[in-house]
């Protein structure tokens, strides 16, 4: 089992109550912070209802790495736990919708933002499960709920009787999403539990993003952490560096990095480098190759299935290199030890504050953010300077 997943024996009384406990013909909604479980909740939900004679299940999450993350919980050793084959993105699952059904897909236009794309997407193929030789499935089970629009939902509602999602509102990254209060619209009557407490993040982070976004329920990161990783936690902010003066700094930590956290890289691990763009990675990707120690332990890890440019690669995680090159979109759901955010205030003018909050919560133990020109407001105001002599 990976470090990044708990088995039934390590589960807390919560978790194992929303797999166990709550029926099974019915509807419901798990909401909780990062770190908290929600996708170890979800998936072994979905082990368990294949258990309990509802084989036919499907879960879906949103980009390929996402997917490939949650597949690595499919396995207990060498042993299948739960089929991979069972776990799509949304957009490879309603492409699948269309090539069943033998119907061509929509045509996307050179000038269509991605929400329309996906909207329009999903809404071509409403209906195709009427008189539909292709059964509905006993279940559908949906990670990162806040991000569906609207016509996802429907497609969702209308595939399955039984729907089970896990989210978190503070964590949504497409901006005219629909949203949570959509799936409870679309779902009347479900149930909505809650995980208050998590595990992945060290008090230092948790103090970082209780200053970026509130939670609904007003409990704080700081004060539901259970966090049991090395200590002490790191958060720290560098700049003004150019481009190149901020990937050699990275390149820096990283080898200390990889040493230090040699252990747990090799129970499963990650060291992430979080750049807001794709093309941003390239340039990441070479300047690790060309340095002697870091040759060969990175890899770029690709989100998006329509971009042409990414549809040849392999979004897996390769267990020798254990350094993810990934974008701030294509970062949402996965977890690192560290995670070094590079060019933090490029596309801050459309940046909105809840990607913030999402990348910021993306590592366990270290965070290191660079910038250029001038430190964004959300982390200016979150991250304390670690130079005293400011004052």
């Amino acid at each position: 089992m990976s470090l990044w997943w708990t088995g039934k024996d390590q589960l807390d009384d919560t978790q194992r109550a929303l797999i166990e406990d709550l029926p099974l013909r019915e509807n419901h909604m798990i909401l909780g912070p990062p770190g908290c479980g929600k996708t170890n909740v979800l998936l072994r939900r979905a082990q368990f209802l294949r258990s309990q004679s509802m084989p036919g299940v499907m879960v879906l999450s949103f980009t390929r790495p996402l997917v490939e993350f949650v597949k690595t919980g499919c396995y207990d050793g060498r042993r299948e736990i739960f089929p991979p084959s069972l776990i799509m993105t949304v957009e490879g699952w309603i492409r699948s919708l269309y090539r069943s059904h033998k119907v061509a897909l929509p045509v996307r236009g050179p000038n269509d933002s991605l929400a329309l794309w996906k909207r329009t997407l999903a809404g071509g193929a409403l209906g195709f499960s009427t008189n539909s030789l292709v059964p509905k499935f006993d279940a559908i089970l949906v990670d990162e709920g806040q991000d569906l629009y609207l016509e996802e939902l429907q497609l969702v509602k209308e595939w399955a009787d039984v729907v089970f999602f896990v989210g978190d509102s503070r964590q949504k990254i497409y901006r005219d999403s629909d949203g949570l209060g959509a799936v409870e619209a679309t779902f009347p009557g479900m149930t909505v539990k809650t995980l208050k407490f998590h595990y992945r993040l060290a008090p230092e982070l948790c103090r970082v993003a209780d200053r970026i976004l509130n939670s609904q329920s007003g409990e704080t990161l700081s004060s539901t952490s259970l966090y049991k990783g090395p200590k002490p936690g790191h958060a720290e902010t560098h700049g003004p560096l150019g481009k190149g003066s901020q990937i050699a700094a990275v390149i820096d930590k990283l080898k200390t990095q990889t040493r230090v956290y040699s252990t747990l890289i090799e129970q499963g691990d990650k060291l992430g480098v979080i750049v807001p763009r794709g093309q941003d990675r390239q340039a990441v990707f070479d300047a690790f190759e060309a340095d002697a120690e870091l040759s060969g332990l990175s890899q770029i890890i690709r989100a998006r299935s329509i971009d042409l440019s990414d549809s040849n690669f392999d979004p897996s995680f390769d267990p020798d290199r254990p350094i993810s090159i990934v974008t701030e979109a294509g970062s949402k759901g996965l977890e690192f030890r560290a995670v070094h955010w590079l060019f933090c205030d490029d596309l801050r003018h459309i940046r909105q504050t809840e990607t913030y909050y999402t990348v910021i919560t993306r590592p366990k133990t270290s965070m290191d953010a660079y910038f250029d020109g001038t430190l964004p407001q959300s982390l200016a105001a979150s991250c304390a300077p670690s130079d005293k002599e400011l004052w």
